[in-house]
């Protein structure tokens, strides 16, 4: 067998079993314990609500939407969109999402290699794909319900595409770009950072498509639908003051004078986005490729837009709840150990044999590593609370629920998103967030009198004196448990007022 179709093989198959793999022993018992269990709850009930409620893209609903239709201003929700798809003809399940997900990862480590093999060879790309597969970035998300493996896959195809386009320009591969680009920055704006690993390829290799009119109208073209649909999904957030904190409302992920001036969150940012982004062995290669003086024009416009986008969102890519922002940085890994690879093996056939020997092991390792990860997250209260809720509340309800986050985080200086949607998507439920440095009981007095049924309280803290006794004035608890409190407020209570 000819060797790129050998390799070729090696990857079809590798895939395939990593696939089998990821279904049998990285599938989470309950998504809302899982990784970022908060946005799997969010991104599913909107799939929910699409489905079940009112199938309308362009104007999704949220779960903790209060009292009103819970229009939300977010990012567009084709993943959602596609979920409910499905769930529409196969009824409410988490198969769609986790199987969508896993197909949009596969798909773009199957593109990722073949253009990694056209340009450095197939033992190249191989461990190049090894390397992607063993990525705890790819292995957590490959099963999550969240649109990021879309996203990376869109990232992947436009950037793959639009090299392709700048050496052999075609109508085919100008399309793809073009689309790919639009896509990935609707589903996740944060992967414009293509859009800078675009421009700066173009100063640093190929300035002559600057010249090029197709270039800049594709360019324009991706900006005016983006900037289109923001302000579409701003308009939401206007009607019915529900938002995400796309443009309006929510937090800044942008970083603070006062965090950014101490080291701490450089060494976390160092540290994450080697674990979930660029993966642990692109590190010696990128280190290798600079040594020899062999970086290419693609990693370092990868690394461009990679280091541009870390740092306008460094509030979230240097902390746990931004592991999802490094993911397209997957694509530059996998460039700098294909490079590094074609480096090493040209001596010998059997050093090329070493290399591919030892990526699997170390593949291995780490994937096995990113197993423990996911195995070991500790369940969360909000899976407890909102199975009690959902023992005592019939779908619909409206309720109140206090969430464990702040409204304003004093390192960053923002306010935060502290609308954690756990509880209502475990329960059905629908209703308002109060926040857990919301003291007092007069906000939720004032919910009660808008219809709130039930309070649920989420131990971050207990209620303080005076909620505390609200609470014993009138409402009823209904459930108990160390993650916190289920009551039933009684009819009195919406016509109460705390002093």
């Amino acid at each position: 067998m000819p060797e790129p179709r050998r390799w070729a093989r090696a990857a079809a198959l590798t895939i395939v079993a990593w696939c089998g793999l990821q279904l049998a022993l990285r599938r989470p018992a309950s998504i809302t314990d899982d990784w970022q269990g908060w946005r799997q709850a969010d991104t599913q009930a909107i799939a929910r609500n699409l489905a079940f409620e009112d199938f309308a893209p362009l104007r999704p609903r949220i779960d903790w939407r209060g009292d009103g239709p819970g229009y939300v201003e977010t990012e567009l929700q084709l993943y959602p969109t596609l979920i409910a798809l499905a769930m529409r003809v196969t009824g409410e399940s988490l198969w769609p999402g986790q199987l969508l997900s896993l197909a949009c990862t596969a798909l773009a480590a199957a593109i990722l290699f073949a253009a990694l093999a056209r340009r450095f060879g197939g033992r190249a790309a191989y461990v190049a794909l090894l390397a992607t597969l063993g990525l705890q970035g790819t292995v957590v998300a490959a099963t999550s319900i969240q649109p990021d493996p879309l996203a990376l896959l869109a990232f992947t195809i436009g950037f793959v595409a639009f090299v392709a386009w700048l050496e052999r320009p075609s109508r085919a591969n100008l399309a793809a770009w073009i689309v790919a680009t639009a896509v990935a920055g609707l589903v996740k704006p944060t992967t414009l950072e293509l859009g800078i690993a675009q421009g700066v390829l173009v100063l640093i290799a190929h300035r002559p498509a600057l010249r090029r009119p197709a270039l800049w109208l594709g360019w324009a073209a991706i900006v005016a639908v983006v900037i289109a649909f923001l302000l579409h999904a701003r308009s939401l957030y206007v009607a019915y003051g529900n938002t995400f904190g796309l443009l309006s409302g929510g937090d800044s992920k942008l970083p603070a004078a006062s965090a950014i001036a101490t080291p701490r969150p450089w060494i976390d940012l160092v540290r994450f986005a080697i674990i979930w982004g660029v993966g642990v062995a692109a590190l010696p290669a990128g280190l290798f490729l600079a040594w020899r003086r062999r970086l290419g024009a693609e990693e370092l416009a990868l690394a461009a837009g990679a280091a541009v986008l870390s740092l306008l969102a460094l509030r979230y890519t240097s902390g746990p709840y931004g592991t999802h922002y490094h993911l397209p940085h997957a694509v530059l890994g996998a460039w700098l150990i294909a490079r590094a690879v074609a480096e090493l093996e040209r001596p010998s056939a059997a050093r090329g044999r070493m290399i591919v020997a030892v990526a699997a092991v170390v593949a291995a390792l780490l994937y096995a590593r990113a197993l423990r990860y996911v195995h070991t997250l500790p369940p969360e209260p909000e899976t407890v609370v909102g199975r009690m809720l959902a023992e005592v509340a019939a779908p619909g309800t409206l309720v109140v629920v206090r969430a464990r986050a702040p409204r304003w985080d004093p390192v960053w200086r923002t306010v935060n998103n502290c609308e954690d949607p756990r509880v209502f998507y475990l329960s059905r439920t629908r209703g308002w967030v109060l926040t857990n440095d919301d003291a007092g009981a007069a906000h939720l007095a004032e919910l009660a009198g808008r219809g709130a049924r039930f309070y649920a309280h989420v131990h971050q803290r207990p209620p303080d004196a005076e909620l505390a006794a609200w609470l014993a004035a009138h409402a009823d608890l209904v459930a108990r448990a160390p993650a916190g409190e289920v009551y039933r407020l009684r009819g009195d209570a919406s016509s109460s007022r705390t002093k």
